[in-house]
């Protein structure tokens, strides 16, 4: 059993996605973690605008990494590249950037 399921005819996988501070009210529950369908080949960005998390923050997938600075990580991996193809299972976590002081 590979995971991947078929939606209206596409291949898809599921996605294990936890987001904190003001990403929480983009998960599809009220859960800590949420477990999202994207069609095969679906990457970090898709992930992103699939969510909501880009019109949220007001920038384009890729300047949420660059210019928000928020942090990412898949599978507990730091990642900096949107266009990363996501695989079935993946555990993907969105944290807020970190200010010292």
């Amino acid at each position: 059993d590979t995971g991947y399921v078929i939606v209206n005819g596409v291949i898809s996988m599921n996605i294990n996605v936890q987001l904190f501070s003001i990403l929480r009210d983009c998960l599809p529950s009220d859960k800590s973690w949420a477990t999202v369908t994207l069609p095969e080949g679906a990457t970090l960005a898709d992930l992103m605008v699939h969510l909501g998390i880009d019109r949220r923050l007001g920038y384009n997938p890729q300047d949420i990494l660059t210019e928000a600075a928020w942090l990412v990580l898949i599978n507990k991996s730091g990642e900096n590249d949107t266009e990363r193809t996501l695989r079935e299972g993946d555990k993907v976590q969105v944290f807020p950037s970190v200010a010292g002081g």
